[in-house]
């Protein structure tokens, strides 16, 4: 399926979301500039429609807007935001619903952290509906994404800049500074949340082989399907076969 190319830039501040007054943005993306990419008009409508759903218990606010807004990065928004209502919202929950419009929101070309977050929602709701290949396929997919990342090193510390970084400074070197560790804090940031999301995965993926008998040599042949690159094959098999302790302290 043909995708949509959009402009997406992940903020360097590792903050990843769109953040209105009220509500942060699930789909990750931003303008090149590191700004919010939606209108007012759209996040006016987005913030109510959000504070309806759970008023009503109904995704129907949000699904009004689809018509309403067709720019493919509100598409992408609304499908990925309605996606995680039906998949985790209480009094909404609809793993089938939550599947469907998962699946659209990947129609669009999404940042790397949010393709991850949707393979684990999206698998989840398949295994609420015991289609446990399916499941397995998703969650293989977010441990394939992870794979190509250098994890090594266990869960990183968060450490303070080693030259002086003002809020407000004349020093010309000041903003420079400052980029410069709003790219390490991304840094970080980013591999705690690959560091996160692959335990998870491997564990979803442990949890739907035992409650699928799902036998190892499937597990194989769906990571095969999955990707032609033959280096993943044994990374994929040895996190199977490992320990999966939790990263974080």
């Amino acid at each position: 399926m043909k995708k949509h190319t959009l402009t997406i830039a992940a903020a360097v501040t590792g903050a990843f979301l769109c953040v209105s007054s009220a509500f942060a943005f699930h789909s990750g993306l931003v303008g090149a500039d590191g700004e919010c990419i939606f209108t007012k008009a759209f996040i006016q409508d987005y913030e109510s429609a959000q504070k309806s759903v759970d008023a009503l218990k109904s995704a129907e606010p949000l699904l009004a807007l689809l018509p309403k807004y067709r720019e493919p990065e509100e598409q992408a928004e609304l499908e990925v935001s309605i996606g995680l209502v039906y998949n985790q919202r209480t009094g909404v929950v609809d793993p089938a619903k939550a599947v469907a419009h998962l699946t659209r929101a990947l129609e669009f070309n999404l940042p790397e952290r949010t393709y991850i977050e949707i393979c684990m929602w999206r698998g989840g709701s398949h295994e609420q509906l015991k289609k446990y290949p399916e499941a397995l396929r998703d969650y293989i997919r977010g441990l394939l994404a992870c794979s190509y990342r250098d994890l090594a090193g266990g869960w990183p510390e968060v450490l303070a800049s080693t030259v002086p970084i003002y809020m407000n400074s004349e020093d010309p070197d000041n903003p420079q500074r400052v980029k410069d560790y709003q790219r390490y804090r991304y840094a970080i940031d980013l591999k705690r949340f690959l560091l996160m999301q692959r335990y998870h995965l491997i564990d979803g993926v442990k949890r739907v082989q035992a409650d699928g008998a799902i036998a190892d040599e499937a597990l194989d042949r769906a990571v095969k399907e999955l990707t032609p690159d033959t280096s993943r094959y044994e990374i994929i098999s040895g996190l199977m076969k490992s320990e999966n302790k939790r990263p974080w302290p």
